[in-house]
């Protein structure tokens, strides 16, 4: 068995909604096709700062949250018009289909939302 590596990461992809494209560290075209895709990034300079428009994927969407200590980062998550807090470390799922986005509400230097794409969609 031959190991295989990627570098370059992240690799900055289009996403639909987002502003700019999307920093992914998994893509579904690695390592002869993934089921699942992870985008992401530190948060610290993001604050009040959205990164997307409200959008939809075709497929589940995790958000994982995390900072360097515990409640460092909160996230604020619009899920079809209603409104969610995250304060790290969290997880939230984001069904197949919703209108969604997340905007930093506050992040410490080292914390990081990824966005978990489970099937091969952007």
């Amino acid at each position: 068995m031959t190991a295989e590596i990627v570098s370059g990461l992240p690799i900055p992809l289009a996403v639909g909604g987002h502003h700019q494209p999307a920093p992914f560290y998994l893509t579904a075209e690695m390592f002869g096709g993934l089921p699942v895709q992870i985008a992401g990034g530190e948060l610290s300079a993001l604050v009040d700062r959205p990164v997307a428009e409200p959008h939809t994927h075709e497929v589940d969407e995790i958000y994982l949250l995390i900072s360097p200590v515990p409640g460092q980062a909160r996230i604020e998550v619009e899920l079809d018009g209603e409104l969610f807090e995250l304060i790290s470390p969290a997880v939230m799922r984001i069904p197949a289909g919703s209108v969604h986005r997340f905007v930093t509400k506050e992040a410490a230097v080292g914390s990081y939302c990824f966005g978990v794409l489970l099937g091969a969609h952007r």
